[in-house]
């Protein structure tokens, strides 16, 4: 093969070029985009706004599996899933963002799915057991990737493990049996498919195993008059499983059998295939979640709209169009302040959209947006159950469902490399792209059009000189981050803010929640030196006399001013005052400085010269404390 650039390219040649490339032009750009052109445009959009990692947490919630770029980490709950007690090696995906993974029932083995429909099961260890082909398959085309993974559990015979539900997004379901041990292998038992139910395929699929329903999300569809349930308008249908020929029966109310019969009549047929809804984008289901109680299903939308259905009926009980729902506008808080980031944020609208939802309990759900905020909101009202402000993370965060009081996020923070400074490089190299001025409209509008008619003729010719410029590399790097996320008491929040170091935080905790805000003092007390600083900004504010006067009879301070402060400052808490107050049961434990207590009123002499209020100050101090001995009973 020669290098680009040095063949002679004769006249008969260009010609030969100039006749089939735009011929081969259309047919690589317009008649081959089976991905784009029948997947929804709107699933396209937000599967390629999720992270390229995946996170699936076992039912049991006790094992976590995280898919990187090529393995997949197998992680146990034991050690609050530090630790990785499995490793399995997959391929590197071209389309990582349409890979998916499944755990088992028993939590035993592990399906993970590439975008071109390959299946591989693991065990925990991360051994490789299987690899299911596809039966057929085009290079590029997405709609042969896996739209759900699932697990049933097989009891007919005990040659099979377990039975393996594989469903693309063309809506074909292969149903395979798997034996796993010393006899491994997989033998498919039965197909079926939804295409006549979906015409547009399906988008997700989630399995409910208390009444062994299949859930099944796709296109939205336009009954015209029809009088479909909500739930078939908007693309949702449940398919119980059976255990026989013809395996998968659709559960359909009264609504549904109606609208069916009308469609049948010729003129309806002949209205939905020339009737459409001009201008708008069709909408349909990307994820689907199932609440622990397994009575309700949460449901995101292509168009960012949340509806929560109840199981198995799939009567609607709550529905929020994007605009409807609280905060869905909010920008990162750190990104409005950096000017590179608003420099960045073109369309802000493309931040709002769901991107992940679970479930935190019956009655509240985790939702996550493109934009990187994060709440557990109420399915009634989808108030924000955190507080006034939402958790924020990087863009598009994964989040599982909540186990144990907390539930796990996963998220990606990416950035530039610094850019390489290079003597030959020119000023204008280096900000490339970033210069957002459009004061050279025209001339930008005519370097685009050359440009184009240059891209035209390499096309056609390969030559070197239309050939379009490099632009240099950038670096990128990617820190995926997992979260834990748990429900705490205050007092196991404050605990924390105080290991950790975060006096202020725990403060106003305190104040919060009326808390013994000693545990703060105590803390910096025992990590600081002692000094006069010291003494006033911790120890003097700490209420609990026992513990102070342990700590100025215990504590050597590094010099002698600092012994003698503390133990002056000790003293004044044993004074007289202390004393008395002691007696009456007024001091409640507290460590009592002279004037912390008022045994005595006094009249406030105006008028005094600084000579004489110093020396009526003494007096007064000498009367305060004869009245202080004598109110004293040292015989008890």
């Amino acid at each position: 093969m020669q290098p680009r650039g040095n063949r002679k390219h004769g006249a008969s040649f260009i010609i030969t070029r100039a006749i089939t490339g735009p011929a081969l032009f259309l047919l690589r750009y317009l008649w081959y985009s089976p991905a784009k052109s029948s997947l929804p445009v709107g699933l396209i959009r937000l599967v390629n706004k999720q992270i390229n990692w995946h996170l699936v947490l076992a039912s049991n919630g006790k094992l976590l599996a995280a898919v990187q770029d090529q393995c997949i980490e197998i992680r146990s709950a034991k050690d609050e899933f530090g630790s990785v007690i499995g490793k399995c090696q997959v391929p590197k995906d071209p389309n990582p963002q349409w890979r998916r993974v499944a755990w088992s029932h028993d939590c035993t083995l592990l399906a993970y799915s590439e975008s071109t429909g390959t299946v591989r099961v693991f065990d925990l260890v991360g051994s490789e057991l299987l690899v299911i082909s596809p039966g057929t398959t085009f290079p590029g085309d997405l709609t042969y990737a896996i739209a759900g993974l699932v697990f049933l559990e097989y009891k007919a015979s005990a040659q099979w493990s377990a039975e393996l539900l594989v469903i693309n997004y063309r809506g074909e379901l292969k149903s395979y049996l798997v034996s796993v041990g010393t006899n491994q292998s997989f033998q498919e038992s039965h197909s079926f498919s939804f295409s006549s139910y979906y015409t547009h395929g399906i988008t997700s699929v989630v399995y409910h195993s208390i009444h062994r329903l299949l859930i099944i999300g796709g296109c939205e569809t336009d009954d015209d008059g029809a009088g479909l349930s909500k739930a078939s308008s908007c693309g949702l249908s449940a398919w119980r499983v059976l255990s026989g020929s013809p395996y998968y029966k659709q559960v359909t109310s009264y609504e549904d059998d109606i609208g069916t019969a009308k469609k049948k009549s010729l003129f309806k047929i002949m209205n939905l295939k020339f009737y459409n809804k001009q201008g708008r984008e069709q909408d349909g289901v990307f994820k689907m979640s199932t609440s622990p109680d397994g009575t309700r299903l949460a449901v995101i939308h292509f168009s960012g709209k949340l509806t929560i259905w109840g199981i198995p009926s799939l009567r609607q009980q709550g529905e929020w169009e994007q605009s409807e729902q609280p905060g869905y506008d909010e920008i990162k808080p750190e990104w409005m302040l950096s000017l590179e980031k608003r420099k960045k944020i073109r369309d802000k609208e493309s931040l709002y959209p769901l991107i992940d939802v679970n479930w935190w309990a019956e009655n509240a759900v985790i939702l996550a947006r493109c934009s990187g905020a994060l709440t557990v909101s109420s399915v009634k009202t989808l108030k924000n159950l955190l507080g006034k402000s939402c958790e924020w993370f990087e863009s598009s965060p994964q989040v599982t469902s909540a186990h144990d009081g907390g539930f796990l996020s996963l998220e990606c923070e990416v950035k530039l490399a610094p850019k390489r400074l290079r003597l030959d490089s020119r000023p204008v190299d280096e900000d490339e792209g970033d210069d957002d001025s459009d004061s050279d409209d025209e001339t930008s509008a005519k370097a685009r059009y050359f440009g184009y008619i240059k891209q035209g003729l390499y096309f056609v010719t390969e030559m070197e000189r239309f050939a379009p410029p490099r632009k240099r590399p950038r670096t990128i790097i990617k820190n995926y981050r997992l979260v834990n996320l748990r429900s705490t008491t205050p007092e196991e929040l404050y605990q924390r803010k105080i290991d950790n170091e975060e006096y202020g935080e725990a403060l106003s905790l305190a104040q919060t929640y009326d808390l013994d805000s000693d545990l703060v003092y105590q803390r910096q007390w025992r990590k600081s030196a002692v000094s006069i600083a010291s003494i006033q900004d911790y120890l003097s504010k700490i209420n609990k006399r026992s513990w102070v006067l342990h700590e100025c009879l215990e504590r050597v301070p590094e010099n002698v001013d600092a012994a003698k402060e503390l133990l002056q400052y000790g003293l004044k808490g044993t004074d007289l005052e202390a004393l008395v107050a002691i007696g009456k049961g007024e001091d409640g434990g507290r460590f009592i400085l002279p004037g912390d207590v008022d045994t005595d009123e006094l009249l406030y002499e105006e008028f005094l010269t600084p000579e004489e209020e110093a020396e009526s100050r003494k007096e007064r101090e000498a009367m305060k404390h004869q009245e202080l001995l004598q109110s004293i009973n040292f015989s008890k």
